[in-house]
């Protein structure tokens, strides 16, 4: 983004630039937001603000060539450092500190020389992967199946796709989307299957910001409707042959029983 040289007052020979993509951050870790100077010039001695949507909302404020730490707001107070060793290039860099989900959106860039300043808007964009997705299975009281996909602890909120063995799309039978205190998404997604043969079903989960991808795939081998008799007739069959060995012994436990009592009568 470029700075509007419309916002500037007076006469200036600068103008504040920013970069043109959104700036991409990790969760818990740090970001760095540069603006600079055009054409390039010493700005230690100038004075620099960085805000967020309103220009009271202060994450940052270097004024009379120190930084005051207790100009910023309440949620950025020693979190935000200047890159120091950059300033003499006319380079602005931004730090903040371990990078939270509330950090995600726009920041603004405010340089001033006595009564001249320029500005510039940078967004910055906050992701986080997930945990592995867990895949459940379920039984309806109709007998079909039911997959449930459950992952937790992504940002910005996560886009979810079930997929077949070959990489077609299943619609999703539900897909909930909730988020906890600390601003993270955490996302529950079903799947009825309703045909009955053999699947290798993925359910994929991924972050739009990084396109970083976690997925599970889970393989389901469900009898056609034509192979039900032979199972019927395996399983009756497993049944009689069980039954014959109950019988075959309890007849030789009998027998057992009656010669020991017939050779204890002949010698009484």
């Amino acid at each position: 983004m470029i700075g509007d040289p419309a916002h500037s007052r007076g006469r200036g020979a600068f103008q504040v630039q920013g970069p043109h993509k959104p700036m991409v951050a990790m969760l818990g870790g740090d970001a760095e937001l540069p603006c600079f100077l055009l054409p390039p010039q010493n700005i230690k001695n100038m004075d620099i603000r960085w805000t967020r949507f309103l220009p009271s909302q202060v994450v940052h404020l270097y004024e009379d060539g120190r930084d005051k730490p207790e100009e910023a707001m309440e949620e950025y107070f020693k979190r935000t450092t200047l890159v120091e060793n950059v300033m003499h290039k006319g380079i602005v860099v931004l730090r903040i500190l371990t990078i939270q989900p509330s950090d995600n959106g726009q920041y603004h860039c405010v340089i001033q020389n006595g009564f001249f300043y320029s500005d510039t808007m940078i967004e910055l964009k906050v992701a986080a992967i997930g945990s592995h997705p867990q895949l459940l299975v379920e039984v309806t009281k109709f007998g079909q199946l039911r997959l449930k996909c459950k992952s937790e602890g992504w940002f910005p909120q996560p886009k979810v796709q079930w997929t077949d063995s070959e990489g077609g799309e299943i619609p999703a039978e539900t897909e909930i989307h909730t988020q906890d205190k600390g601003g993270l998404f955490h996302v529950t997604t079903s799947l009825l299957l309703r045909e009955t043969s053999q699947k290798n079903l993925t359910c994929s989960i991924w972050n739009p910001e990084l396109d970083q991808k976690k997925k599970e795939q889970l393989s389901i081998a469900v009898a056609e409707p034509d192979s039900k008799i032979p199972i019927i007739m395996g399983v009756a069959l497993a049944l009689l042959v069980l039954l014959n060995c109950i019988i075959t012994g309890l007849c030789f436990k009998y027998k057992r029983k009656l010669r020991i009592y017939q050779v204890t009568r002949n010698y009484t």
